[in-house]
């Protein structure tokens, strides 16, 4: 749900820029958005992406949309769900199946 209010954040930001140039025939809102976002897309947004498996036509379109409110959701998530080799680790408390006596 945050997740989709920050998108809806930017897309009223970009709403907002669009109306600006368009009205006062001030394009500075929509420079300032492309640029942060490109900025981000370089710096971090495609690497993240692609890291997490993201195609890098999507990872663009994503970052130059969405910015931070994109990447640092799936960053945090994939973070989380990262597995290191202890958790292939077998212990006593593992569930096997049991034998049945059936060969194929």
């Amino acid at each position: 749900m945050i997740q989709f209010l920050q998108y809806v954040g930017c897309g009223i930001l970009w709403i907002a820029s669009a109306v600006l140039t368009i009205v006062k025939k001030n394009p500075i809102g929509i420079i300032i958005l492309a640029v942060m976002h490109a900025a981000e897309l370089f710096i971090i947004g495609m690497k993240t992406g692609i890291e997490y498996g993201k195609k890098r036509v999507y990872s663009i379109v994503m970052c130059m949309t969405f910015g931070f409110t994109w990447w640092l959701p799936l960053k945090k998530q994939m973070e989380a769900e990262t597995f290191t080799d202890a958790d292939f680790v077998r212990t006593d408390h593992d569930f096997t199946m049991p034998d049945t006596g059936v060969q194929n």
